[in-house]
């Protein structure tokens, strides 16, 4: 079963199966949609073991019934991954079909240690060891949160940060992974085949960026994702 919930995971979560006996109805109570929605933060928890998901207000419809048969719940949230997101969808199955289409709504807590900033810190400023903090914070509403000073150390700082605020990923200069003209190893992967090119990188590039790679050997230009350096993946 963990395998099938990790397989949906971008869209929601599966639980697991009950059989009822033909010609009776199931009535879905509030306990069971709590319990349900309870193992789907739990597992979406386990996928961010920096981070502690759980429910500050959860607002549950009645309880509803469905017809008899074999039941699937399936938890889709509203932004991907969950944080940030006030409303969950929870779909119930009855032998394959959608029986019950309920829209719930909720406030998500996601508590993490994540770096603050310990002064007011200025556009341009190298950051070191004194300006840094960890603290626990709900970062449902931090797009690029940090959990380690050891990545910025010693980075600059695109834009200022005032005192106790996080320190966003967005904030600070990476240097380029992949410099303009600069050769790489194109990975190409296409289902559950994987293939290697040669190519020459038409752009600067960070972690995460897309950019425009030619390939050596047929001279045509792909674009690409940076993932570390000198390595440019591309999805087919």
């Amino acid at each position: 079963m963990k395998l099938l919930i990790t397989l949906i995971t971008l869209l929601g979560i599966l639980l697991p199966a009950t059989v009822v006996t033909a010609g009776e109805a199931q009535q879905i109570s509030e306990e069971r949609m709590s319990q349900v929605l309870s193992a789907y933060l739990a597992e979406e928890s386990e996928r961010l073991p920096q981070v502690e998901l759980r429910f500050a207000k959860l607002h549950l419809p009645k309880p509803f019934e469905v017809p008899a048969g074999e039941i699937e719940f399936q938890v889709i949230p509203a932004k991907p991954g969950v944080i940030g997101s006030r409303r969950l969808t929870l779909l119930t199955r009855v032998d394959g079909q959608v029986a019950s289409n309920q829209s719930i709504r909720v406030d998500i807590e996601a508590l993490a240690e994540i770096i603050i900033a310990a002064a007011n810190l200025r556009r341009g400023e190298v950051l070191d060891q004194d300006d840094l903090v960890l603290q626990r914070q709900d970062i449902s509403t931090v797009k690029q949160p940090l959990f380690s000073a050891a990545e910025i150390l010693g980075k600059r700082l695109k834009r200022s940060v005032r005192l106790g605020q996080p320190v966003q990923r967005k904030q600070i200069d990476f240097p380029p992974l992949v410099a303009r003209g600069e050769r790489v190893t194109i990975k190409v992967s296409s289902g559950g085949l994987n293939l290697t090119a040669s190519g020459e990188a038409q752009q600067d590039g960070r972690k995460d960026d897309t950019i425009r790679v030619m390939n050596s050997n047929s001279r045509k230009v792909i674009l690409g994702r940076v993932v570390a350096p000198g390595l440019v993946t591309v999805e087919l």
